[in-house]
């Protein structure tokens, strides 16, 4: 049981120590590119062949060869088999390429999704901030607002004092002149008689 968990490790180190970086897998990828572009011309170059001889001992001899015709026959088969596989090669090479670089691609926009995500919450925060500091000072307003109207009305009614005349008394000091039972004293009117009236008393 040990050995297995010890070999298990050791080759789970061993493979994370030969994996490629991204620069080393795109130059293994352009490397094998190469290689197998080098074995496409290679094969496309035996099915020429190929086909030429088969050509060539079928109908440019008076006498055909079946033994030969056979043999290249199948020397045909076997390149065109050999060029099919490089093709495959290539396709999957060309595909492990894309999807290196669609997966940098995607690392990059992931990075520039989540940078734009960042600033924008920075941006939000600001504005909450702001916000809040406003109705903070909306707040200490409201709360100001009975003491200026307050103050408002006091100066109005100190103005309608210095503008009332002075002889005239203020409601609040006729209504406690009333109430202490000071009235105002009238004058008695006394019928006039013109002196060349008779007197009619007698």
């Amino acid at each position: 049981m040990q050995g297995a968990g010890c070999t298990a490790l050791l080759v789970a180190v061993v493979s994370r120590k030969m994996e490629l970086s991204r620069a080393e897998k795109h130059v293994h990828n352009f490397m094998m590119d190469t290689q197998l572009t080098k074995r496409l011309k290679n094969t496309a170059a035996n099915v020429l062949r190929e086909t030429w001889l088969i050509y060539k001992h079928t109908k440019l001899v008076k006498k055909i060869n079946h033994s030969r015709v056979r043999t290249h026959q199948r020397k045909f088969l076997l390149a065109i088999y050999a060029l099919r596989k490089v093709k495959m090669d290539q396709r999957k090479l060309m595909d492990n390429a894309s999807t290196i670089t669609d997966m940098a691609k995607m690392q990059n926009n992931m990075y520039e999704l989540v940078s734009d995500m960042n600033t924008r919450q920075i941006i939000i925060d600001e504005r909450m901030v702001t916000v809040e500091e406003r109705l903070s000072q909306l707040q200490e307003t409201i709360d100001s607002l009975p003491e200026v109207l307050k103050r408002c009305l006091q100066q109005h009614q100190e103005t309608l004092d210095q503008r009332r005349p002075q002889n005239t008394l203020h409601p609040d000091m006729a209504a406690r002149l009333t109430t202490h039972g000071i009235t105002q004293h009238t004058h008695t009117l006394v019928p006039y008689t013109h002196p060349l009236t008779p007197n009619t008393t007698s």
